[in-house]
């Protein structure tokens, strides 16, 4: 399933990927602090054309912060 949640106007990747970095964080905090790292799902970066630039798991989030 593809949902597109929120959309950010960013100036580069950089700043693009830090903001995907903290929602996911938002997302997997608290099941990640429960011991839950098995997570589907990813936030994945777009260009101004829709096109894929990067895209960042869920899961990898939820590890990190475990």
């Amino acid at each position: 399933m593809t949902r597109r949640a929120e959309s950010f106007e960013l100036p580069d990747l950089n700043a693009a990927l830090i903001q995907a970095q903290r929602s996911a964080r938002s997302l997997v905090r608290t099941p990640a602090r429960r011991g839950i790292t098995t997570m589907k799902g990813s936030l994945d970066i777009e260009n101004e054309l829709n096109q894929p630039l990067a895209r960042l798991t869920l899961a990898e989030v939820a590890h990190q912060i475990s």
